[in-house]
């Protein structure tokens, strides 16, 4: 059998496929695939033919792209986990000021997916797309989940997303500083995603109590006064409250209903 100490390997290699692709870079030949996945060109070949047939890619005559397995399969997981769901019309009724927009992310093994996004009336640049993955040490929604965490959890998530993404690792206990602070506050500010931006975000909680993600308000840095800060604090503490209440009553719901 084709195994390796991490698993089967043909399988292992399919998903350095699929990890090949981000949002920045949405099509890859063959060869950019075998780089990316640091696979053989014959077997990046071979395994991107096989994908396509199972529908995991596309061929786009240009080269190979995620394909519409992978957006059924992800939807499966968006309405499982209820997110989405719990934040119906909350991020459109968020007190902002004109350039604001408001993030719902999803903390996923130390990475923030992007699940909504409520653009401003006046829009600026920002990189906060939906269904975009970003390490959530870098993410005002991640930070504000991971502070939940215990730190040695958050080192180790870190860790990982930093060697699957190429970034550079952060400084650990300037971090640990933050969480710590983002915890005792119950919210936290954070300039670390993208440059001249800035964003206030508050964790959500699902009926376990876990943070599974975070709302956020985001824009231009300059204009987050002291004032602004205090108002989008109010603003995302009190949407990840009623979030967090609709996933804990739901998840009530789910129990007690008969099958």
């Amino acid at each position: 059998m084709d195994e390796t100490r991490g698993g089967v390997a043909s399988v292992v290699k399919a998903c350095k496929v699929l990890r090949a692709f981000s949002p920045t870079v949405g099509v890859l030949s063959v060869r950019q695939v075998s780089a990316r996945a640091d696979i053989p060109r014959s077997t990046a070949h071979e395994l991107c033919r096989t994908l396509v047939a199972e529908g995991m890619l596309e061929d786009s005559g240009n080269g190979y792209q995620l394909g519409p397995l992978l957006l059924e399969l992800a939807g499966q997981i968006i309405e499982r986990t209820g997110l989405v769901r719990a934040t119906e019309g909350i991020l459109d009724r968020l007190v902002r000021a004109p350039e604001q927009e408001a993030h719902l992310g999803q903390l996923t093994q130390g990475w923030v997916v992007y699940l909504d996004r409520n653009a401003s009336t006046c829009k600026v640049p920002m990189h906060n797309r939906v269904g975009q993955r970003a390490p959530a040490h870098l993410t005002g929604c991640g930070k504000a989940a991971l502070s939940w965490l215990p730190f040695d959890k958050v080192v180790a998530h870190v860790e990982k997303c930093c060697a699957e993404s190429s970034t550079p690792p952060p400084d650990l206990d300037e971090l640990e500083a933050e969480l710590v602070r983002a915890r005792q506050d119950g919210f936290l500010a954070s300039r670390s995603f993208q440059k001249d931006r800035m964003s206030v975000a508050a964790a959500i909680f699902d009926a376990s109590g876990h943070a599974v993600g975070g709302v956020s308000l985001a824009g231009p840095a300059t204009m987050f006064t002291t004032a602004v800060v205090a108002s989008a604090r109010a603003s995302v503490t009190n949407a990840a409250g009623l979030i967090s209440a609709r996933l804990i009553n739901e998840s009530a719901r789910w129990v007690s209903t008969p099958r």
